[in-house]
């Protein structure tokens, strides 16, 4: 007969009875017993547990970014834009601007042709004559279409200008919420650690009070695990800090960030203004494809060309050759059908261009309407979360010497402590909502700092 597995753990606790009572149910066995366990062989597992991940994370340590006072938001926002991987596509846009120019510098409308015609009866009627005419072929400007070209090279200057500014602005955006993220998770890095020092120092107290023999021990482990929760959250504001550095890194490609906070002040503008770099753009974007509207017109009514050369002559065996100057002019002829037609799509274009424009207007509007009301009802509320802030840290106060008076009980201490912390982190969060709601709205405005 096969001798009955033993637990270890049960064979431990029933050779030692000098613990404290903590019900352990044994998986293999049908009966319930009891044992006890000292608070000293507790806090040696919560010891463990707490060593284990910390002994973890130290594999994935983290550097985190440095901080300089010499570092300032005007700095970073060039190094920020050449690092963007749109930046790549100015020196594209410059140089589509400057083809075009050239196109409107040219004195011709299109590249020159050689044309050769060479003529000769041996192989049918075989009298010898022979007949060469060659000449180049030169494409010749409407009335008035090298002035469209060029204003169509300026059009493609002014889009890449545009663009440039609009890249800025939104580079500025990118920045301003990554330098707000970086302020945030300081900021809840201090509170945590703050709310950690006072779940600590009600461990501390507690720990005090049982060896005295005045609270029981499951308060002591309520209190421990209050402060195991706590290091738990300061953990994750730490994550919090460790993404926004690197969404940071990413950004401007430094490994070193403003040393203070960025701050700025609420501009005075109201409605969004007509020079705002978005509506630049789209506007760019208008002229470009009205001013390509007379390009495709006059591309569809075709443009007259000069022919220059000579012709070669021979009329019968044995006679001299003759020689003349050959000059030809052609001039294409059609109705406004043909052209309707082809510029029917860029017709299109341009009008697809002006509702962009005025639905980013629209757009640019309410999201502003949007952000002055949000920001009215932080700027409200904010005294009020400050004055509950201040009266909860004043009730977590009293209710820790009223623990150790002995006049209140654990869980009123948790829960003041609990309020204490979230009514700080309220506070602060909602201060730092109010500056985001400020960037946000010059952000709208199209300003930069």
């Amino acid at each position: 007969m096969s001798k009955k597995r033993e637990n270890p753990l049960l064979t431990f606790f029933s050779h030692n009875n000098d613990y404290d009572p903590l019900i352990i149910r044994n998986p293999g066995s049908e009966n319930v017993k009891m044992y006890r366990i000292s608070h000293f062989f507790l806090s040696v597992m919560a010891a463990s547990a707490l060593a284990v991940p910390t002994a973890q994370a130290q594999e994935f340590e983290h550097v985190h970014l440095d901080r300089s006072d010499s570092v300032q938001f005007a700095d970073l926002l060039p190094l920020a834009i050449e690092n963007s991987p749109r930046y790549r596509e100015l020196a594209a846009r410059n140089a589509e601007a400057s083809a075009h120019q050239a196109v409107g510098d040219s004195w011709i409308a299109g590249n020159p042709s050689l044309s050769v015609d060479y003529l000769d009866d041996r192989s049918l009627s075989n009298l010898g004559q022979t007949e060469l005419t060659w000449g180049v072929e030169l494409p010749l400007w409407r009335l008035g279409e090298k002035q469209q070209m060029a204003a169509l090279g300026e059009r493609y200057g002014e889009q890449s200008t545009a663009w440039k500014q609009a890249l800025e602005l939104d580079i500025a955006g990118q920045l301003r919420i990554a330098l707000a993220d970086l302020n945030e998770a300081d900021t809840l890095i201090v509170l945590e650690q703050e709310a950690t020092g006072n779940a600590q120092a009600l461990l501390d107290i507690v720990e005090r009070l049982f060896t005295a023999g005045e609270v029981a021990q499951l308060e002591v482990m309520q209190a421990r695990s209050l402060l195991l929760n706590q290091q738990r959250n300061e953990l994750q504001a730490n994550a919090a800090r460790v993404d926004a550095e690197r969404q940071y890194h990413i950004l401007t490609g430094l490994e070193v960030a403003p040393a203070t906070a960025h701050s700025e002040s609420r501009v005075e503008n109201e409605t969004i203004p007509t020079s705002h770099p978005v509506l630049d753009l789209l506007q760019a974007d208008i002229d470009l494809q009205a001013a390509n509207v007379l390009k495709v017109k006059a591309a569809a009514k075709g443009n007259p060309s000069l022919t220059l050369g000579s012709r070669r002559q021979k009329d019968a065996p044995g006679a001299g050759y003759s020689n003349a100057l050959a000059l030809s002019v052609k001039i294409p002829l059609g109705g406004s059908t043909f052209v309707n037609a082809s510029t029917a799509n860029a017709e299109r274009a341009k009008v697809e261009a002006e509702v962009q424009y005025y639905t980013a207007l629209r757009e640019l509007n309410a999201k502003l309407h949007e952000a002055e009301y949000q920001l009215f009802t932080v700027e409200s509320a904010l005294p009020m979360m400050e004055e509950e802030a201040r009266l909860a840290s004043q009730q977590w106060e009293m209710a820790r010497t009223a623990f150790e008076l002995g006049e209140i009980d654990m869980s009123q201490v948790v829960i003041a402590l609990q309020l204490a912390r979230n009514s700080a982190k309220d506070f602060e969060t909602l201060a730092l909502r109010q500056q985001r709601l400020i960037l946000q709205y010059n952000q709208i405005i199209g300003v930069l700092p």
